[in-house]
């Protein structure tokens, strides 16, 4: 079965932005709860997981 490439997946780049995000948080000066942020993240996931279509090739 093939794959893309981890690099190219949009699942993957959204984790990793939301990681950044919660690290720069409060040096951003976002005032979000960190129930709002994993809300956020849980329904950016079950997007992205409705729409995707190939599995990951490491």
């Amino acid at each position: 079965m093939d794959g893309k490439k981890w690099y190219l997946s949009r699942t993957v780049w959204v984790n990793l932005i939301a990681f950044a995000a919660l690290l720069l948080k409060s040096e951003a000066g976002i005032a979000l709860t960190s129930e709002e942020t994993a809300g956020i993240l849980v329904v950016l996931n079950l997007i992205l997981r409705m729409i995707t279509k190939q599995p990951l090739k490491y």
